[in-house]
């Protein structure tokens, strides 16, 4: 494993956005007050956490607990750079014009396009130290000159 960590939401950023959650869920009607209740619950324990893990063979993104949102195999990228990702794209899972995000908090990401051209960002609070295991996993790909 050449890196692994785990990027947290501020408490007080969970805090204020599941606050204005539950204020709408409380102003839905009826029996969709439970569902959307419940549905807010489970998304807050979703997003509140990613994971990046780099190995040997793949970088894998993982949501909370359970979420495994993305694997990319290190053999299949083509390139990849730290990138300052603009407010209006925002956080979650989503695409963002030229390739798919995946973000919980905070601007910083990378960018990694692929061989076949597709690209995906993956937001960090560590932007260096992601590049420098995707650098490790890349070098340790090529042959022994030995």
């Amino acid at each position: 494993m050449y890196y692994s960590h785990t990027q947290v939401v501020p408490p007080k950023t969970l805090v204020g956005v599941g606050t204005l959650a539950t204020i709408g869920a409380l102003l839905t009607p009826g029996v969709l007050k439970l569902f959307s209740g419940a549905l807010i619950a489970g998304l807050m324990s979703t997003f509140r956490s990613m994971t990046v893990s780099v190995d040997e063979k793949q970088i894998a993104l993982r949501f909370g607990a359970w979420l495994e949102a993305k694997k990319i195999n290190v053999v299949s990228i083509k390139s990849f750079r730290k990138k300052r990702m603009s407010p209006i794209n925002g956080w979650g899972i989503h695409f963002v014009g030229d390739g798919w995000l995946y973000n919980i908090y905070g601007l910083d990401a990378v960018e990694v396009e692929l061989l076949d051209g597709s690209k995906t960002f993956i937001g960090t609070d560590q932007p260096q130290a992601l590049c420098e295991a995707i650098t490790q996993a890349l070098v340790d790909l090529e042959p022994s000159p030995h």
